[in-house]
């Protein structure tokens, strides 16, 4: 949130502005600036809104590159102007109604008053903070080689298989086995597969995985810790390129194949450059804008009620009996 904050505002404030044209001065008669005219769009109820109101309106509801393409757009406007119309007839409704009193109102537009002096602050300071989020090609480098496990490709396999589902397993198939059927039918697959049969028959012939049967029974790349424990298992024990025994899962009866095991790697920094410099951008302007609001803290005076709350809790923590804790082992599923 705080980085989205800071990239939304400082892009749309330092976006260079054209400055507008001189007009040259004739020599006489000496003529005064001439003030545009703030032109009345519509009397709603007793309140009168003008050009200027709706001007208002669109700095606050676009940012610099939306109000450019609204701009550029036949009709764009137009849509906007009869929005801005409509949003102020249902207001007076509302005033009308009564709607703009009691307490809850208040409070909520004392959070729209916050959001809009958060955003004139951050008009005023967002240049000053924008020339420290600046990162070189050495910061780049910094970044990688402190976080690589950010850029490390996971372990990964491809297998081919075939399922056997049985009754009362998740997703099991309408044409599901009882659990005795359903292995002596994983063996015949397996013994089908060993004697020469190719994965693109026997996995059409016999499997109930929708997701691959039609391809042979291959899954790729699949990171370890996304398959069912004893699936992956089997694929860390099984020879490559083998028929393994049938395996049994809360879905059924597996046969599995493994083609290939790709262990952990951490690539070279020129081939993953980009990314590197994206992520090391994102910390810098995290830590920039965290250090503008630490700043503003130390200026203002800031105790977070809460926290201390919690720490006088711990502390009376300390001074109890400790209790015996029982502690059981998880089991990922």
């Amino acid at each position: 949130m705080l980085r989205h904050t800071l990239i939304t505002l400082t892009a749309a404030f330092l976006v260079a502005q054209t400055p507008a044209p001189e007009v040259a001065k004739p020599a006489t008669p000496k003529v005064e600036a001439q003030v545009r005219e703030d032109k009345v769009m519509a009397q709603v109820g007793n309140r009168t809104f003008r050009e200027s109101d709706f001007e208002l309106f669109l700095s606050m509801a676009l940012n610099p590159q939306q109000r450019m393409q609204m701009e550029m757009v036949q009709g764009a406007k137009d849509t906007y102007r009869k929005q801005f119309l409509d949003f102020k007839v249902m207001e007076i409704k509302a005033r009308k109604d009564g709607m703009d009193k009691g307490p809850e109102y208040l409070k909520k537009r004392e959070l729209m008053e916050a959001q809009i002096l958060i955003q004139d602050l951050m008009k005023r300071d967002a240049p000053a903070l924008q020339k420290k989020v600046v990162v070189t090609d050495a910061d780049v480098k910094a970044y990688f080689e402190k976080h690589t496990d950010q850029f490390k490709s996971p372990e990964s396999f491809d297998s081919r298989h075939l399922l056997i589902s049985v009754k009362g397993g998740p997703n099991a198939s309408p044409t599901a086995l009882s659990d005795e059927d359903a292995k002596a039918k994983a063996i015949l697959a397996a013994k089908a597969l060993v004697e020469g049969k190719t994965w693109d028959v026997v996995a059409k012939e016999f499997s109930d995985d929708p997701g691959s049967k039609e391809k042979g029974g291959l899954y790729e790349n699949i990171t370890f810790g996304s398959f069912a424990p004893e699936y992956e298992a089997a694929v860390r024990k099984q020879e490559i390129g083998k028929v393994g025994e049938p395996i049994k899962t809360a879905f059924g009866y597996h046969v599995i194949q493994v083609e290939k095991i790709v262990t952990a790697s951490i690539p070279a920094f020129e081939t993953i450059k980009d990314q590197a410099r994206q992520k090391a951008q994102t910390a810098k302007q995290e830590e920039v804008f965290q250090a503008f609001v630490d700043g503003l803290k130390k200026e203002i005076g800031f105790t977070e009620v809460g926290a201390v709350v919690i720490a006088e809790k711990e502390v009376k923590k300390l001074d109890e009996p400790k209790a015996k804790v029982s502690k059981k082992s998880g089991i990922k599923k």
